[in-house]
């Protein structure tokens, strides 16, 4: 009796090994895992509070003298953007263009980015330099990939305005003239 006992066990123990061998070949599953990242273009300027810049041209102290331009730049405000590229974009730009109404006669109004500064990451854009307003849309920054400037004040690029006068025989006398720069980014 105990060598059947015994036979007993040994022929469980060997079912039981045989039984955990077999469930072993079919421990490892597969998941599908799928992620989608949309395609991002997104354009602020900050601070957001009152983003209005304001010149005036002043008369001439003596006469003869020229008028004299007021406030003649602002480096007040700031670019913040981010994108997303799908994979057959290269680039995006940020464009500027004066709307709404038109520069008066005589003046000329600039914009430039500085380099970028903050905590972004990613590959940031590049100033196009100082360029000339017009109701044409012009390049500002270039060769924005997939990135984040970081947001507010001290991200992204800061915005030096200046103001020129460029022929004073259309110079005339206003009361005020007031129009809109809009910021576009968009795919190279």
């Amino acid at each position: 009796m105990k060598t059947q006992i015994k036979y007993i066990l040994i022929l469980l123990v060997i079912f039981l090994c045989g039984f955990n061998a077999s469930a072993q070949w079919n421990a490892e599953k597969e998941l599908e895992v799928t992620f989608s990242i949309p395609p991002i273009a997104l354009l602020d300027i900050e601070p957001g509070i009152n983003n209005a810049i304001y010149f005036s041209i002043s008369p001439a102290i003596e006469s003869g003298a020229s008028p004299q331009i007021q406030d003649v730049s602002s480096e007040t405000l700031w670019l913040n953007y981010s994108s997303a590229l799908s994979a057959i974009h290269g680039s995006r730009k940020i464009v500027a263009q004066i709307t709404g109404s038109d520069l008066p006669d005589g003046l000329k109004l600039n914009v430039e980015a500085s380099s970028y500064r903050g905590s972004g990451k990613g590959n940031l854009g590049h100033s196009a330099g100082k360029i000339t307003l017009s109701s044409q849309p012009q390049a500002i920054i270039t060769d924005v990939g997939n990135c984040y400037t970081g947001d507010g004040k001290g991200n992204g690029h800061s915005l030096t305005f200046s103001i020129e006068v460029n022929d004073y025989s259309k110079i005339t006398a206003d009361d005020e003239s007031a129009f809109t720069i809009v910021y576009t980014i968009s795919d190279n």
